[in-house]
């Protein structure tokens, strides 16, 4: 028996992906028309005779979205926990990927929508783009609903949901002030990541705002790590002619290893060097001094994110919006009062 023509025949046949196939079946306005009339003579030619359930598929009724993240940690399950809570109250289903299934990353968010016929999909990545990368370009090439989550890509060219990076690092700078601190260091994450390079950046801006001359010397690069934030404070403590006052790290883990350096030097946290991180993690909670931190809302950047998410599946033609979500300034015992 000869095989039916399936749309990814077609498609292949037309040199298209298939939901560019399919969206011309459903007549989609925004399909041109040289395209449009392509596929429609394939169609014809090969006889192609749409399969009832798929075709209530590919027209939006799978009512499932995807989730891509580069890692499943503690600090992703806040937001898969938002965007799930999302899903079950409008009846969508959520399928998590990550990153590290695909051999070529560049295909990995096409592939998704093309293999599990999603609605649409929520980006989760740390690395920081000038420009829109070529995996993104294809997303909005073939007009596949997406939204990033805590991407910043240095345009406003596509859906993001993010923290405010720049409004959390202010407070902290702001608070940091307001004790008296005018030589404030800071430990950042590395500037390829996003959080590393906006959290470097908003530190550099708020000094400016406040008249505090930057000073590299009381600056260092740690990666995100906690041991790595140790040895950066521990040069920091022994190069600098004058040590800092105060340290502002770009999360809760290097600040923990500033406080294990600080200390080991025999001076005192608040008292010779005031700490804040970043992130409100459980164990900055417990720590000898209790960690002055920022929190992120996580659980509420998700339902941001799938909200706006499903605008764009309903309205695929609404205007763009890039939400920065505001973080909250929490003081314990490590920056003092």
């Amino acid at each position: 028996m000869k095989k039916r023509p399936t749309i990814k025949d077609i498609a292949r046949i037309a040199g298209v992906t298939h939901p560019t196939v399919s969206r011309v079946i459903n007549n989609n306005p925004a399909i041109s028309e040289e395209t449009r009339t392509r596929i429609l003579e394939i169609i014809r030619r090969v006889n192609y005779q749409p399969n009832l359930v798929a075709r209530g598929l590919v027209r939006k009724k799978t009512r499932a979205v995807a989730l891509i993240t580069p890692v499943l940690d503690p600090h992703v399950l806040p937001i898969i926990k938002g965007v799930e809570e999302i899903c079950k109250l409008n009846n969508y289903a959520l399928m998590l990927f990550s990153t590290d299934y695909w051999v070529d990353e560049s295909l990995s968010y096409l592939q998704v929508v093309e293999n599990w016929l999603v609605d649409g999909i929520l980006i989760l990545n740390d690395v920081y783009y000038k420009d829109i990368p070529d995996n993104v370009k294809k997303l909005q090439k073939e007009e596949i609903p997406f939204v990033f989550i805590n991407k910043y890509l240095g345009t406003k060219k596509v859906n993001t949901v993010s923290v405010d990076n720049y409004d959390a690092v202010y407070q902290v700078i702001s608070h940091l002030v307001s004790l008296g601190h005018k030589r404030i260091g800071t430990i950042i994450g590395g500037l390829k990541a996003v959080d590393g390079f906006e959290r470097f950046d908003a530190y550099k801006k708020a000094l400016k705002k406040f008249k505090i001359e930057y000073d590299k010397s009381i600056v260092g690069d740690a990666g995100f790590g906690e041991n790595e934030a140790y040895e950066e404070m521990k040069r920091i403590l022994s190069a600098s002619s004058q040590r800092p006052t105060a340290m502002f790290c770009a999360n809760d883990l290097m600040a923990i290893g500033v406080i294990r350096a600080v200390q080991e030097k025999g001076l005192k946290v608040p008292k010779d060097v005031a700490v804040v991180g970043f992130d409100d993690i459980e164990t900055g909670r417990y720590f000898k001094p209790t960690l002055s931190t920022v929190k992120p809302s996580l659980e509420l950047i998700g339902d941001f994110a799938i909200n706006l998410l499903m605008k764009i599946i309903e309205d695929p033609q609404r205007p763009v919006e890039e939400i920065p979500l505001k973080a909250r300034l929490i003081i314990r015992e490590s920056s003092g009062t």
